[in-house]
C-alpha cells in the first residue's frame, strides 16, 4: 500500500479502510463506537476486563497500522492522538478540508494544476 502522502488522502483513505475491514478493525474508527466502560467502575466483572483488553489490543493494532502507513512528513498529523479514533479525526480534520477552507484548498488545487503534453484527461481530473 503506497503511504499516505500530502496529495493522496482519498486513495488512501479507500485502501485503508478496506485493509481494516479485511483485518475487522473498522470498528475502532467509527465515532459511534466507544471503549467498553464497567457498569460499576467499583466492581469490573472479567467479561468487562476481557472486552476491556480486547478493545486495547485492537486499538494498538490499528494504530500501528496507521503509523506504518503515513509518510514521515505527515506524522505531524497524528501527533498527541492516544487512541486511533483520535488519529483518524486528526487526519480527517486536516485532509478533508470543510466550509471555507475547503473551497480556499480547492481553489489553491485549480490554479496550480497543471499537465504534461499527451496526459490521460480521467487521471487529470482523479488528482484534481
Amino acid at each position: 500500500m503506497e503511504l499516505l502522502k500530502a496529495d493522496n488522502w482519498m486513495p488512501w483513505k479507500q485502501r485503508m479502510l478496506a485493509m481494516l475491514r479485511d483485518l475487522g478493525l473498522e470498528k475502532y474508527v467509527e465515532k459511534t463506537t466507544k471503549f467498553p466502560e464497567s457498569a460499576d467502575k467499583s466492581a469490573t466483572t472479567t467479561q468487562e476486563l476481557e472486552d476491556q483488553k480486547k478493545w486495547t489490543e485492537g486499538d494498538a493494532q490499528m494504530r500501528t497500522w496507521i503509523e506504518l502507513a503515513i509518510r514521515d512528513a505527515e506524522m505531524i498529523h497524528i501527533t498527541g492522538a492516544k487512541m486511533v479514533h483520535e488519529m483518524w479525526d486528526q487526519l480527517t480534520t486536516v485532509k478533508e478540508s470543510k466550509g471555507q477552507l475547503g473551497v480556499l484548498a480547492t481553489c489553491h488545487a485549480l490554479y496550480r494544476a497543471t499537465v504534461e503534453e499527451g496526459f490521460d484527461m480521467v487521471e487529470h481530473i482523479s488528482q484534481l
